[in-house]
């Protein structure tokens, strides 16, 4: 059974002892659970996609779809030319020529094959996307079980270094006994806490290989 975000909202709330919402508001920890899904979708595992582009005999040039992950070690994965076959992925070196078995992926999102398809040739591009935004109590955190806690610790160290920042804006006006040295605010301690816990949790977990999810090797 998916986890929703009316579900994960009080288990967060827990970890930041504001169980009755008086602290951290409703649109302060959908901001920080959507950093959440971001920041694991570009840094380990996303949700893995395809997606057709038709051609017209003459364009070569592509748009990419707009929830690929923009990160070097996911993105596009494989690009499909036709059935069973692959274009090789080339680097953006200048004066590369590009072959014609062969893709480039552009800074401005969009890709270029190294000859045009035929008129109603279609190109399947797999890879790898972040996940839906959580807009409300019915949006569905779509991240594997075993990552939920991680997006639990997240979530909750955003929200926490919100009030790490208010706190060091505030303290400018103290005398210098009086604001203490950074290591003085418990908050920015546990939401380091936190980060730490996350990155344990995901350092426990390999990253997935994404020709072999999505079938393409």
């Amino acid at each position: 059974m998916a986890i929703t975000w009316g579900n994960l909202h009080p288990q967060i709330a827990r970890k930041l002892n504001d169980e009755a919402g008086r602290r951290y508001s409703e649109e302060l920890l959908r901001d920080a659970v959507n950093d959440a899904l971001r920041a694991f979708a570009s840094s380990h595992t996303g949700l893995v996609k395809t997606h057709q582009v038709v051609g017209d005999g003459a364009t070569a040039t592509f748009p990419l779809p707009a929830d690929m992950v923009e990160s070097r070690d996911a993105g596009v994965v494989a690009v499909e030319w036709t059935s069973g076959y692959f274009l090789q992925r080339m680097e953006p070196f200048p004066g590369t020529t590009l072959p014609p078995a062969a893709y480039l992926l552009l800074p401005n999102a969009t890709i270029r094959f190294g000859t045009a398809p035929t008129s109603g040739q279609t190109v399947t591009i797999y890879y790898v996307a972040y996940y839906p935004a959580v807009v409300d109590n019915t949006s569905e955190i779509a991240v594997p079980g075993w990552a939920v806690e991680a997006i639990k610790l997240y979530t909750a160290a955003v929200a926490l270094d919100t009030y790490v920042a208010k706190a060091a804006n505030l303290g400018q006006y103290k005398s210098r006994r009086e604001s203490g040295e950074p290591e003085d605010n418990p908050l920015q301690e546990l939401a380091r806490y936190y980060f730490e816990r996350y990155n344990i949790i995901l350092s426990l977990h390999p990253a997935p290989q994404y020709e072999l999810m999505m079938g393409v090797k």
